[in-house]
Parts: C-alpha cells; structure tokens; sequence
C-alpha cells in the first residue's frame, strides 16, 4: 500500500502548482454602463483546456497500457498549457487596463502567491510522508517566491515552471505600467515579436529568457493580440500581431512535440501544429463575439473548476 501510495504521489506531485496557475484566470468581466458582464465563454474554453491535460496525464503516463487507442488522443493534451497562455495574456491585458502599477501588483500577488504557498507546503509534507524527499527551509522559502532559481536553488516541484513563466509575464506588464507605456501596444508588441522571432532562430539574446519566455511567449502575444482584437475591433496592427504569433506558436508545437509525446512519427508531430491552429480560431472566434454565451452560473462553475480538476488532474 505504501509503495502504491508513493507511485500515485510521483503521479500526481506538482499538481498544486498547475492550479495556482491557472488562477491568474480570475473574473473575467468588462463594464457595460453598471452591469458587469462575464466573458463566459472564455470560462468553457479554460474549462475544456484544463480536460486536455487532466486526459494527458491520466491516460498517458509513459508507462501506461491501461487506455488503448484513448491514448492516441489523448497524447495531445499538453497543449492546454499553450492554450492557457493564451487565455493569460488575454486576461492579464484586460487586467491591466487603466490600472495603476500598484493596484495591479497587488492584484496579482494576491492571485498567485497566498495559494503557491499552501501548494508549496502541501507538496512537501506529502512527499515527506510517502518518499524520502527533503526539503530545507532554504529551500521551501526559496520556493515561496517563485525566484528560487536565480538563486541557485533546486524546485520543491519541476512543475512550478508554468507559475515561473507567468510571473515573468506580469513582471514585464508591471514595468510596462510603471513606465506608462502599457497602452502603446504597437511599440512594445512589435518589439517582443522581433526578439521572440530572432531567438527562434538564432538563441539571441541569450538571456531573454531571464525576463520572459522565449518559447512561450508567441501564446501570450497572441492572448494579448485576441484582446485588441476583442477590444478595438479588426485592424492592420491586431492582424499581423496574431498572424506572427500563429507562425511562431505553430513552430514552437512542431518542435515541442518530441517532448511530450513518446517518440512521435511525422504526422503526430504534424497534428500539434494543427490543433495549436484550432486554438487560435477559437480565439479568434471568441474575440469577434462569435461565441457569446448567457452569463450562465453553470459555466462560471465550470471554469472553476479547472482549479479541482487540476488539484486531482493526474
């Protein structure tokens, strides 16, 4: 029992870290007059998300033969990580509207950080209990604040990287609004693009990843570009902004694949790219108001609980 109890903790550890991240998809709304309205929709889009990678981990363990040809599907369910970066920089755009630095700040650390906290805890008392991990109290304070690893200390949980990625991104939201030049969009996009696009070919600057995902960051632009999209309406800017972001994040799921997939032949790693499209169509969909829904409860309920799934995904 001990032994199974273990393996199901190996399973399933990191768990806490994906539901704190998935947290910086907090209430979706816009002002109309008085009345707040939710973007709904998006709550069903992080919804179904989160099932993508429930159903990866569930049913596609590297060693597991339990789930037949389930698994051939399933086997692509990573890229709900990609697709929640996109949700994320529609979010955190939405966010930082007309906000000051501060409010904003607050906003986030208190989104991310109280939650991380108990996962950090919680991780580290069960992997004390059912393995023979230990952890220091450097080590756990360290994880505390999401910076440990520029400090040279190793993660409590090597899931905590999705956390890692967003917290770069609202850092660099956050400098954007201390400069006041958050809303000069076609400035700083247009430049991120640039180095996002040169690094994939070249690995320069080297430490652009310091700052910000390189890998990931075409999903966040393309999150930001569905808000201006959903905000402004069509225009020159917002097209070539999700058009270069398509061409990157396609680039980015082909060469990801060999990742997560167990040695993937051609056409799978030709269908990442091809579901990673569907996404940003949903998106596209969702930003035009294609795919407005009734200010349910029972979809609030269900974009919130990506954050249970996610608690018990693997």
């Amino acid at each position: 029992m001990a032994a199974l109890l273990r393996s199901e903790w190996q399973a399933s550890r990191g768990m806490c870290g994906n539901l704190q991240w998935f947290m910086h998809t907090d209430a979706l709304s816009t002002k109309q007059g008085k009345r707040r309205m939710r973007l709904v929709a998006l709550d069903l889009i992080r919804f179904f998300a989160a099932i993508f990678v429930v159903f990866y981990h569930y049913t596609y363990r590297p060693n597991s033969t339990d789930f037949g040809y389930l698994s051939y599907i399933s086997q692509y369910g990573y890229l709900g990580v990609p697709l929640f970066f996109m949700i994320s920089g529609f979010v955190i755009a939405l966010s930082a509207h007309n906000r000051t630095p501060v409010k904003f700040a607050v906003s986030r650390f208190l989104r991310l950080y109280p939650t991380l906290w108990v996962c950090v805890i919680f991780t580290v008392v069960v992997a004390s209990l059912l393995s023979n991990a230990n952890f220091s109290t450097k080590q756990i304070l360290a994880n505390f604040t999401l910076l440990n690893e520029y400090l040279g200390i190793s993660d409590v949980d090597g899931v905590y990287w999705t956390l890692k990625q967003e917290l770069k991104f609202y850092f660099c939201v956050f400098l954007l609004l201390i400069f006041n030049v958050f809303n000069k969009f076609r400035i700083w996009i247009t430049g991120w693009i640039l180095l996002t696009a040169i690094h994939a070919i070249s690995g320069q600057p080297f430490f652009l990843g310091w700052f910000i995902s390189p890998g990931y960051s075409p999903f966040f632009i393309a999150g930001i570009g569905f808000y201006l999209l959903h905000k402004e309406g069509k225009s020159s800017f917002t097209t070539v902004v999700i058009f270069s972001s398509l061409v990157l994040g396609v680039i980015k799921a082909y060469e990801q694949a060999s990742g997560f997939i167990q040695s993937p032949v051609f056409l799978e790693r030709l269908t990442a790219p091809i579901i990673v499209i569907g996404f940003f169509v949903t998106m596209y969909a969702f930003s035009l108001g294609k795919l407005q829904l009734e200010d349910r409860r029972s979809y609030v309920v269900l974009g919130s609980l990506t954050y249970p799934l996610y608690l018990r995904k693997h």
